[in-house]
């Protein structure tokens, strides 16, 4: 499975001049390549190219000798047969290069699919480890080509640079917006590759607050991917839905609306029909989570935010110590949120911890059946209602969203409006 034509050309033309090295090095990686005899001269063209050094067929010969690996490229007459497969036609390398990598994708799901059908009449493999295995396989041959090639910094500093002057004069956004000016001031917006935990009691609205969360992003065009574990389907629709078209929660129970309200319910639904929102309501372990969110990014596109709601709603099959399950998930997630690179939001409840303190303020020690969340946490929001405690309280209809981890920032606490009965939480500077 390669075209040994294509490797040649891409070889020889590489030995004309350092820029088709430059370009053939922006696709290929040596073990692209299925000849071992190509391998070794494409290490040689890297290196000469690396030290702007000539990258002709004696330079390259010269390499491989004095490392001992001319013999297996092939001698200095096959060097030299390259070239001549080189077109008369002006051109680049870069058409020749994609065949090379095309067909190296195309090795790696062969070989994922035999991994997958030896894994799978194993039968001491556990069925989820089987099927998270062979997600993750042809993942990572179809979606993403990766590559563990280090990088120096002086490689990617002057693109760093221009990323900050982009996001300063406005020509990229940060990180997706939470939906809450001051969270926003905080953490910055959401990130790839990071995990966020929402945490709070029962009750306390952490599932809608994360609803919230989505909703913002949605509205920003990027992809969400919910596992809801406590809620159907249908539930998470009725909340956006009442969010949406702000419309009292309790009243879609029996459908009981007015006819201003059917009207705003019918506008609504036009606009959440469009949204990139997948709800999958049928899981309940990391495996299943994983598997689903690597086959929902290449269904739908890169997920701009992944929630799972909630952790200790989660089945651990085989094991024993809830504290060790949680923190397995929870590296599982921020593993998970690097490999998509979108942020992975986590929702979990607190203990008990709080309600003996006077202020009943929730506090990161208060993370049920793991310290193990915090640390692999990037961000913690507890969230504190006065009014859960206390209905008649001076503060009511009010939220604390405490940020009390963050990982690339300060911490501090921001006060938002709490309209649980249109099944959200409301920026203060928009009310």
């Amino acid at each position: 499975m390669a075209d040994l034509e294509a490797e040649q050309i891409v070889l020889g033309m590489m030995m004309t001049s350092p820029g088709q090295v430059e370009q053939a090095a922006d696709i290929l990686r040596g073990g692209d390549f299925y000849w071992p005899k190509h391998e070794p001269i494409w290490g040689a063209l890297i290196a000469l190219w690396a030290g702007n050094n000539p990258v002709d067929p004696t330079a390259v010969a010269r390499t491989l000798d004095e490392a001992g690996e001319l013999d297996r490229a092939g001698g200095a007459p096959y060097l030299l047969s390259l070239i001549a497969k080189v077109p008369t036609a002006p051109g680049t390398v870069r058409f020749y290069a994609q065949i090379v990598s095309d067909w190296s994708r195309r090795r790696q799901i062969h070989e994922a699919g035999i991994r997958v059908v030896q894994s799978a009449r194993t039968l001491s493999t556990p069925v989820d480890e089987v099927v998270e295995k062979a997600q993750k396989d042809i993942h990572a041959a179809t979606v993403t080509h990766l590559t563990t090639d280090p990088v120096v910094v002086g490689d990617f500093i002057d693109d760093e640079f221009t990323h900050l002057e982009d996001i300063r004069d406005g020509k990229v956004t940060p990180g997706i917006s939470s939906g809450f000016l001051d969270v926003d001031a905080l953490l910055g917006g959401w990130h790839p590759g990071r995990l966020v935990i929402p945490a709070g009691r029962p009750g306390a609205g952490k599932s809608l607050l994360t609803l919230n969360f989505a909703k913002r992003a949605l509205e920003l065009g990027h992809p969400v991917l919910i596992f809801p574990m406590e809620m159907s389907k249908r539930e998470v629709m009725w909340r956006l839905w009442s969010d949406w078209a702000r419309i009292p929660l309790h009243l879609f129970q029996k459908a009981r609306f007015s006819g201003e309200e059917w009207v705003r319910l019918k506008d609504a639904r036009e606009a959440i029909r469009k949204l990139p929102l997948v709800v999958d309501d049928q899981v309940n372990t990391v495996n299943q989570i994983r598997s689903n969110s690597r086959r929902a990014a290449q269904q739908y596109g890169q997920p701009g935010l992944v929630i799972a709601d909630y952790v200790q709603r989660l089945n651990f099959p085989g094991k024993e110590r809830r504290d060790i399950e949680v923190g397995d998930a929870a590296k599982a997630f921020k593993e998970l949120a690097r490999e998509l690179q979108t942020t992975f939001i986590a929702v979990c409840q607190i203990n008990r911890g709080n309600e003996s303190r006077t202020d009943k303020l929730p506090q990161l020690s208060d993370l049920r059946d793991s310290g193990q969340l915090e640390q692999e946490a990037d961000q913690v929001i507890l969230i504190h209602r006065p009014d859960y405690y206390d209905k008649e309280h001076e503060r009511a209809g009010e939220a604390d969203l405490i940020i009390a981890k963050n990982r690339h920032g300060p911490t501090d606490t921001v006060t938002v409006a709490a309209q649980l009965h249109f099944a959200r939480f409301k920026d203060m500077a928009h009310l």
